[in-house]
């Protein structure tokens, strides 16, 4: 994994149309940071739901959305949807064991393969974005890259999660976008989120849905270069690393 290649992606406001179109309970979201924000134990089944004052308190789940969008970085805390579409929070980037670094994406070609990954494949998640980022190489440079679908609108990275991190799922690009790195977030289509999400279906059953998009799906826009940063400004981790 390249320590020298920026990695981050966006979730903003418009992200609430999700909460109609999939149904999402945020309650949990609300609750999580009005009782002293996110501590690392995040799972469904462990909020509160004995405070009927606070049960409907829309403008404060909304508050506390708000605090998860934005641009996201790893070890943020970052919103998951889990099993029967709960919101909940995660930090981004698996730890522990003999890792010396956060796993902020897992290869979807070789999941069942790899011992940190295995014990989650019935803990499958998504995670919301409107956009990711990509650096391409160009010599010595590095030229940053804004990732979309063409009309902004947000979409659901595929994902794994341990009850308090999680990390993306990442496969082959997509041609439009292949120029710009060897490797791309896995997004899932409307059509396999019931799927995705339920544990009771073998991970078997999901593998087919971790492919690149179709390339009419997506646009990207390549900023202009900017003055060269410092080493340490440079120092991320790469969010699709070889």
């Amino acid at each position: 994994m390249s320590p020298k290649m920026c990695s981050r992606f966006d979730l903003n406001s418009d992200i609430r149309a999700f909460q109609v179109q999939l149904g999402l309970d945020m309650e949990d979201i609300r609750r999580m940071v009005s009782h002293g924000g996110f501590d690392g134990s995040s799972d469904a089944n462990a909020s509160d739901h004995s405070d009927p004052d606070h049960a409907d308190d829309a403008n404060e789940t909304a508050a506390a959305f708000d605090g998860l969008t934005g641009t996201r970085r790893p070890t943020d805390p970052i919103a998951v949807i889990l099993a029967n579409r709960k919101l909940g929070l995660r930090r981004w980037g698996l730890t522990g064991g003999n890792l010396t670094a956060p796993l902020i994406n897992a290869r979807a070609e070789t999941l069942d393969q790899k011992p940190t990954f295995r014990p989650l494949l019935s803990r499958r998640c998504l995670i919301p974005a409107t956009a990711w980022y990509e650096w391409r190489k160009d010599g010595s440079a590095k030229r940053k890259n804004h990732i979309t679908l063409p009309d902004h609108q947000p979409f659901l990275f595929a994902g794994l999660e341990n009850g308090t991190e999680a990390t993306i799922i990442t496969c082959a690009p997509s041609g439009a976008i292949a120029h710009i790195h060897n490797r791309m977030p896995v997004v899932i289509g409307p059509n396999h989120i019931n799927a995705w999400l339920d544990p009771s279906v073998a991970f078997d059953q999901t593998r087919h849905m971790l492919t690149a998009l179709p390339d009419h799906v997506l646009a990207w826009h390549e900023e202009a270069p900017t003055a060269p940063k410092t080493k340490h400004s440079d120092d991320q981790i790469s969010l699709f690393s070889k």
